[in-house]
């Protein structure tokens, strides 16, 4: 490998470490927007008389 390839390889793995940060920071903030009851659906159970359980 010459010293130009790896200078690509190098820069081409920054930029996909930087873009998978990113969409990991994207998908947080996505989900938090979500009221609670949808983000925490799979812990709780709702009951119709007003209680609820894991």
């Amino acid at each position: 490998m010459n010293n130009k390839a790896r200078k690509t390889r190098r820069a081409q793995e920054a930029a996909l470490k930087k873009e998978t940060e990113r969409a990991l920071v994207e998908q947080i903030r996505r989900l938090l927007a979500l009221p609670m009851n949808k983000r925490t659906h799979f812990l709780r159970v709702r009951h119709p008389s007003g209680g609820s359980h894991l």
